[in-house]
C-alpha cells in the first residue's frame, strides 16, 4: 500500500464518522463507524498482507507488561487534564446514567477503537509509510496523525504515545500487542474521574496529584517496556 493510499484511508476514518454523525445516529456514532471501518481496515491490511499479529508475546509475564506499559501511559496522558485545568478549559466529567449507553461507550472505548485504530495507524499509516521511508519517519509521520484524531490540549502526550507504540510496533511486528497496550491506555481514562474532581475542588493538591501520576507513569512506561522487549527478545520466533 503506498503513502497516498493510507493517508486516503485516514481521511475515510473522519468522513465515515462525519456521515453516520450527521445522518445514522449521534449517541452511538462511534460504535457505528468503528464497527464499518474494523473490517475495512482488516481487509484492506490482510488483503496486502499488512496484517501481522499473533498471541505469542501476550502470554504470562507478557501479557502483565503489555498492560504495565497501558498503565503508564495512561498516566502519563494525565498531562491533557493539567494542561486544560491550567488554560481554563477544563470540564467536568458527565455522567452517563443509562446503563445500556454505558456499557456500548466502555466496549467502544477500551475494545473497538483501540483495535480499529491500531489498523489505521500502526498498520496502515505506519506500515506504508516504513515500506517508503525510514523506520524513524515513519514512527514520527505515523505519530503526526494518531494526535489528529485528538482533542488539541491532548496532543502532547498523545504525540508521546503514538511514538511508543509506533516504536514497540516496528519491535515486534505485531498488532495484537499495541492493541493491548492502546485498550489499557484508554481503560485508565476512568483515572481522570478523581483528578478532576481533585483539581475543582483543591487547585494545589490536585496539580500535585497530577504531576505524581506523570511521574509515575514515566516510571512504569519505562520499566514495563524494557521488562516486556526482554522477554520478547528472548522468544523463539
Amino acid at each position: 500500500m503506498k503513502p497516498y493510499q493510507a493517508i486516503l484511508a485516514f481521511i475515510s476514518y473522519f468522513l465515515v464518522q462525519f456521515v453516520v454523525y450527521t445522518y445514522i445516529s449521534v449517541p452511538y456514532y462511534m460504535t457505528i463507524t468503528g464497527g464499518i471501518l474494523l473490517m475495512v481496515y482488516a481487509f484492506l491490511l490482510h488483503r496486502k498482507q499488512m496484517l501481522h499479529m499473533s498471541s505469542r508475546d501476550l502470554k504470562g509475564s507478557q501479557l502483565l507488561f503489555c498492560l504495565g506499559i497501558g498503565l503508564g501511559l495512561a498516566l502519563i496522558s494525565k498531562t491533557g487534564i493539567l494542561f486544560g485545568f491550567l488554560s481554563g478549559k477544563i470540564t467536568s466529567e458527565q455522567t452517563l446514567p443509562d446503563p445500556f449507553f454505558l456499557t456500548v461507550s466502555i466496549v467502544t472505548t477500551v475494545v473497538l477503537i483501540p483495535v480499529l485504530e491500531e489498523l489505521l495507524v500502526r498498520g496502515i499509516l505506519f506500515g506504508s509509510f516504513s515500506r517508503s521511508f525510514s523506520y524513524k519517519t515513519a514512527v514520527v509521520c505515523s505519530s503526526v496523525f494518531f494526535l489528529l484524531g485528538h482533542r488539541m490540549l491532548s496532543w502532547p502526550s498523545v504525540f508521546v504515545v503514538g511514538i511508543l507504540l509506533a516504536w514497540i510496533y516496528w519491535r515486534t511486528d505485531n498488532l495484537a500487542v499495541t492493541m493491548v497496550i492502546h485498550g489499557t491506555i484508554n481503560l485508565g481514562s476512568f483515572l481522570s474521574m478523581p483528578l478532576y474532581a481533585l483539581l475543582t475542588t483543591n487547585r494545589t493538591l490536585g496539580l500535585m496529584a497530577g504531576l505524581l501520576m506523570v511521574l509515575l507513569g514515566i516510571g512504569i512506561t519505562c520499566l514495563s517496556t524494557k521488562m516486556f522487549l526482554r522477554k520478547h527478545d528472548a522468544l523463539p520466533a
